[in-house]
């Protein structure tokens, strides 16, 4: 037996207030986290007394207790914005079905690795490495899960630019991760990104895993903000 009209008004009615609910919860923990961040970084200055720039300090020195004169807000703005992330990708998962599911718990796992990585800052070396590469690789599976899930006509992109910064961020995410791989001339260390928190000054106006790292972060938080983009 189908679903009555009603019953299926009710079940979109429900759909459309998780959805609301998740895009609330998302819009607070982006306002936690990033202007906890922004201000970390107004406020940097590196050994060599250059300011900061996302193109050659990480998000991990912004939380180096001792080093970054703000390191307690950008830990706590990453902590507290990760939790309410993962709890806005948690209502986004109870609006969808099969695979769409484990999208939005990759997305969840994603923003709780990077909530960990503000409970350990990099003067906890080693779990915050653990926490920043988590965090990568589930970015790197909730990205191909929506695109298999897009391929076998399970879904449909709420719109074209969810499909561009998904692209996007798994370009920005497959290169942090690859990258120290293929001994390239342009990056000078074969060390995964994630454990280069440490690496000396000076360094080149354009370094890889800070700017990949930041790149990164901007494109999975413009994608999901996408996906929970109101309908038209």
């Amino acid at each position: 037996m189908g679903l009555s009209t009603q019953d299926v008004d009710s079940k979109n009615v429900r759909r459309f207030r998780l959805l609301r609910l998740a895009r609330q919860m998302f819009a607070l923990g982006a306002l936690i986290l990033c202007p906890a961040v922004l201000l970390a970084a107004l406020l940097f200055t590196g050994t060599d007394g250059a300011p900061f720039s996302p193109f050659n300090v990480s998000v991990s020195e912004l939380g180096t207790y001792g080093y970054s004169p703000l390191a307690v807000l950008a830990n706590g703005g990453l902590f507290f914005g990760g939790l309410v992330l993962v709890l806005g990708s948690l209502q986004g998962l109870r609006t969808v079905q099969g695979l769409g599911i484990l999208v939005w718990l990759a997305l969840a796992a994603a923003w709780l690795a990077l909530a960990l990585s503000g409970l350990f800052p990099s003067n906890v070396y080693h779990l915050h490495t653990a926490a920043l590469k988590w965090f990568f690789y589930c970015a790197l599976l909730a990205g191909l899960g929506y695109l298999l899930w897009l391929a076998l006509g399970k879904s449909k992109p709420q719109s074209p630019l969810a499909l561009v910064f998904c692209a996007l961020m798994l370009l920005f995410v497959s290169a942090f991760l690859l990258l120290p791989q293929l001994s390239l001339a342009s990056v000078p260390f074969s060390r995964p990104f994630y454990e280069e928190a440490y690496s000396p000054y000076p360094r080149p106006l354009w370094w890889w895993p800070a700017a990949l790292e930041w790149i990164s972060l901007l494109s999975l938080l413009l994608w999901q903000a996408e996906m929970l983009r109101r309908p038209d």
